[in-house]
């Protein structure tokens, strides 16, 4: 299945409710490709998923990330040997920063955040990631749902440079 195209049984597009970043709302994930990429410590990245994975490591073993899929930046993330409880900490702010990049840097992107304006938006999958997304019958904390909708939120109320 082709997630730019190909929609799962299990996302929702209606009613309010974006539940699963597939088929046209593909660019609200983190594997979406940048067409500037974003940035952390002085190094660009092809998209969120490739930085918030490299952040994981120490700055001199991140360039590895810049040169693979965001499938398989993932996998070198999850290889991470990190201090849960420090992590836990700061992944939060870091995801944020790094999506607030992503809409504030492109501006298609951002008018296309904004024509999500009145749904809630739900990183809903089926492979078990319910602190990030729910699951496929909705469950879970859906945090990067809360920060696009957070980003969506301070785009509306404030020049882009100002959070």
């Amino acid at each position: 299945m082709d997630p730019e195209t190909q929609v799962p049984y299990y996302a929702v597009h209606k009613d309010g409710l974006i539940a699963g970043f597939f088929g046209p709302f593909r660019f609200l994930s983190n594997f979406h490709i940048l067409e500037n990429g974003v940035c952390l410590d002085e190094m660009y990245y092809p998209s969120v998923e490739h930085a918030y994975q490299a952040a994981k490591y120490p700055r001199n073993l991140r360039a590895e990330f810049i040169g693979v899929t965001a499938g398989r930046a993932k996998k070198l993330g999850a290889l991470a040997r990190i201090d849960s409880r420090k992590w836990q900490k700061k992944k939060y702010d870091i995801m944020f920063e790094l999506c607030r990049q992503k809409f504030v840097n492109n501006k298609t992107l951002r008018e296309m955040l904004w024509m999500t304006d009145g749904c809630t938006l739900e990183e809903r999958n089926n492979w078990g990631d319910t602190d990030w997304g729910t699951d496929p019958d909705g469950k879970g904390e859906n945090n990067l749902g809360k920060i696009l909708m957070n980003v969506r939120e301070r785009l509306k109320i404030g020049p882009e440079d100002q959070f």
